[in-house]
């Protein structure tokens, strides 16, 4: 039981602890049991400990579902079973239904994020080898999208979050230097850095825009009630799951592409230093979180030891 115990060191948000406090205060007019409360607060003041120290201190306003995966993980790698994951899930679910109920937030997170079973965690089962890329790369013409095909293409290319990539503006982008600059977690501005075949698809696409009359600011737009708006979670969302499809993964997501570049990267020879700055983390434990095993890789090293 003890590889199950996660102490997390970090403070705690005084915003977080706040809306603790209300959500407890709920909990108790409720008629929960103490003993249930506790384990509450238990959970939540790990996970809130974990955005202090490895998600830069963020409020529950600004997290992601890509955050929550992240935790999750974390969890994972630490040795917490399916089970216990799922209940730090829910945990967390419960908490943003209140937060909501009170118009705190306007959506739950964890409604992005697939919950642990059979004791593995799902997304691990979206995470793409090479083949399954190249496959990707070579269907998306069949989405008839080139917004959607160019966001897939740039999210495998860079590993860069789903928001910092739809916050891409035209003015952002030195295509001479091929070079993006965005802002990230924190908020921090960092530079992706593009193929000369990304290049040229935004070039395309910039293209289609001018052809079109189409005029704002942002990289990724889309079309809602008739008019063109900048590209919201859920639209990104939407255009991954749609790629997925075309490979047989219905529920791939956009963490899952950051996920996956992380770990080809990796696996083919990149050092776990440099793929931590390409993911923009404060350091490699937080990206050991994201990389897969390569099984047949640790097989070979195994067997040429002879043991």
């Amino acid at each position: 039981m003890a590889k199950n115990k996660i102490c997390i060191e970090g403070k705690i948000n005084e915003q977080n602890l706040m809306a603790y406090n209300m959500y407890k205060g709920h909990n108790e007019l409720k008629g929960i049991s103490e003993k249930t409360i506790r384990g509450y607060e238990y959970d939540l003041f790990q996970w809130f400990r974990f955005l202090n120290t490895y998600q830069e201190d963020k409020t529950y306003k600004d997290v992601t579902s890509e955050d929550i995966e992240e935790y999750l993980m974390f969890c994972k790698m630490n040795g917490n079973e399916a089970s216990r994951i799922q209940r730090r899930a829910a945990c967390i679910s419960s908490f943003y239904i209140f937060l909501r109920k009170k118009k705190k937030v306007k959506v739950n997170p964890l409604d992005d994020v697939e919950r642990p079973r059979k004791k593995m965690f799902v997304r691990e089962k979206h995470f793409l080898k090479m083949d399954q890329v190249e496959e990707l790369k070579s269907k998306l013409p069949e989405l008839n999208n080139i917004v959607a095909e160019t966001f897939v293409l740039l999210a495998i290319n860079t590993a860069a979050r789903r928001n910092a990539l739809r916050n891409i503006k035209w003015t952002d982008i030195d295509f001479d230097e091929r070079e993006i600059y965005v802002i990230e977690k924190g908020p921090k501005e960092v530079t992706l850095y593009i193929s000369e075949d990304i290049k040229n698809k935004l070039l395309k696409l910039k293209e289609y825009y001018e052809d079109n009359n189409i005029n704002l600011p942002y990289v990724f737009i889309t079309k809602y009630h008739g008019k063109y708006k900048q590209a919201g979670e859920a639209a990104v969302s939407k255009w991954v799951r749609q790629a997925g499809l075309l490979i047989g993964i219905p529920k791939l997501a956009p963490h899952s592409l950051r996920r996956t570049a992380a770990t080809l990267l990796y696996h083919n020879g990149v050092d776990l230093w440099t793929v931590s700055n390409i993911l923009n983390h404060q350091d490699t434990s937080t990206t050991q979180i994201y990389l897969q095993t390569n099984k047949k890789k640790l097989k070979n090293i195994k067997d040429s030891v002879n043991l």
